[in-house]
């Protein structure tokens, strides 16, 4: 393992990796699944900033959700 890249980092990609190869066959298999989760987390993201104890880490979450599910209905149309 190099040393600049930490274990757990290590582990967080390989999860993201395999998620991400899951939801390109779900889509393949169900249409419309990605853009369905994808609207359900921006609704979760709007509500989430009427409540003031959402703070940065809370919405970075949101933001890296939608960007994952992006790059997963980029990848399953491809």
């Amino acid at each position: 393992m190099p040393d600049d890249v930490s274990e757990a980092t290590i582990k967080a990609q390989a999860y993201s990796y395999i998620m991400l190869c899951l939801l390109q066959r779900l889509e393949r298999r169900e249409p419309g699944l990605i853009n369905d989760l994808m609207d359900g987390i921006k609704a979760d993201y709007e509500a989430s900033k009427t409540h003031a104890r959402n703070g940065p880490p809370v919405s970075l979450i949101f933001e890296e959700a939608i960007s994952f599910l992006a790059r997963a209905k980029q990848g399953a149309e491809s």
